[in-house]
């Protein structure tokens, strides 16, 4: 119990940091032009204009994101929750077609290509049925599928990870490339998965009962 509460702050200060370097690194590359891009994505065939759109989406989602599950934000800050959800919906709605068509267009071959179209298919229907689940008052479905869109935009944050790692370990850009255009989403899946049916398990969990009490104040 003790180490509880240390590893959730652990953890989510890693995220926190993760994402401001990842929105950082994204701003200066894309936006700013002062640091070049890597050539495999600068050379994907659709780069031109989509590029800058699905970094903006994903850019906006990553840091709106986190937001949705602050329990004191919820409940003091409705109008907040609500605003920050609805600018997470957008940026979806902007990122994921992007990324789609971005993913039509790499340079890795048909492997990567639908690994990368896979999650950008997904984000969107996951962040919809979250969406739709709130509208419907389902608020415990609302969160889960929330999690699971969350999930999938986290997956720039993976990815980050796991390059670095792969070149760390000596492993061929492209081989390696392939596999984590797989492995990136599918890992944040796995591990958002888990959580969700752990809380679904636990009965003093109160992931559910704080949204379904709000909604009814």
């Amino acid at each position: 119990m003790i180490r509880s509460p240390i590893y959730s702050i652990a953890w989510r200060s890693a995220v926190m940091l993760l994402t401001v370097e990842i929105a950082t690194v994204s701003a200066l590359r894309y936006f700013t032009g002062s640091e070049a891009p890597p050539p495999p994505i600068v050379a994907n065939a659709f780069a031109q204009p989509f590029l800058v759109v699905h970094v903006a989406g994903g850019v906006i989602a990553l840091l709106v994101g986190p937001l949705q599950f602050v329990r004191r934000i919820r409940a003091r800050r409705p109008a907040l929750h609500r605003a920050a959800g609805l600018a997470y919906i957008l940026a979806c709605a902007i990122g994921a077609p992007a990324g789609f068509i971005l993913a039509l267009g790499t340079t890795a071959g048909p492997v990567a290509a639908v690994g990368f179209a896979i999650p950008a298919a997904l984000w969107p229907v996951f962040t919809w049925l979250g969406y739709r689940a709130a509208v419907e008052r389902r608020f415990a479905d609302h969160r889960e599928w929330m999690l699971r869109s969350y999930a999938l935009t986290a997956t720039a944050i993976t990815l980050r990870l796991m390059l670095p790692a792969a070149a760390f370990l000596g492993l061929e850009f492209l081989p390696a490339y392939r596999v984590i255009a797989w492995l990136g989403w599918i890992v944040n899946l796995a591990l958002f998965e888990y959580y969700i049916r752990r809380s679904r398990a636990s009965p003093d969990s109160p992931r559910f009962g704080s949204l379904e009490q709000l909604a009814r104040t």
